[in-house]
């Protein structure tokens, strides 16, 4: 009896990651705020990507927050290893104007997009699952 139902546990556990993954093809993550809020974003885009492997992954970063993507920043141990896992981080360039960040300051990798917000809501109107930690 036990048996059966760990067994039916597991199997409603599986057949809801299948379900999750199914429908999250495309999940944007909003990174922004102070540095623990920033590494939460990337810390949970990287746990997200482990459960749904076949997903699109990117990590916007915007508001002061985009100074933690700059080569001298002690983040970008983090943010090279969500990198590795095929998570795309992408910097505002109104807020790296706002915080008189250069792009050429940015590690490698760093895409640049003109407003970090607007690229959320296009994403979202694409079908791209939202998330802010």
């Amino acid at each position: 009896m036990k048996t059966n139902i760990f067994l039916a546990f597991i199997l409603m556990i599986v057949s809801g990651l299948a379900v999750a993954e199914a429908t999250s093809s495309a999940i944007v993550v909003q990174a922004n705020g102070d540095k623990v809020q920033f590494e939460r974003a990337l810390k949970l885009a990287s746990n997200m990507r482990e459960v749904l492997p076949k997903a699109k992954f990117e990590v916007v970063v915007f508001g002061p927050a985009v100074k933690f993507l700059t080569d001298l920043s002690e983040e970008i141990p983090l943010v090279q290893k969500i990198q590795g896992e095929g998570i795309t981080v992408i910097a505002c360039g109104r807020s790296l104007q706002t915080d008189n960040v250069n792009p050429s300051e940015l590690a490698n990798g760093i895409s640049v997009i003109q407003f970090g917000a607007v690229h959320i809501v296009n994403r979202q109107k694409q079908g791209w699952q939202y998330f802010r930690p």
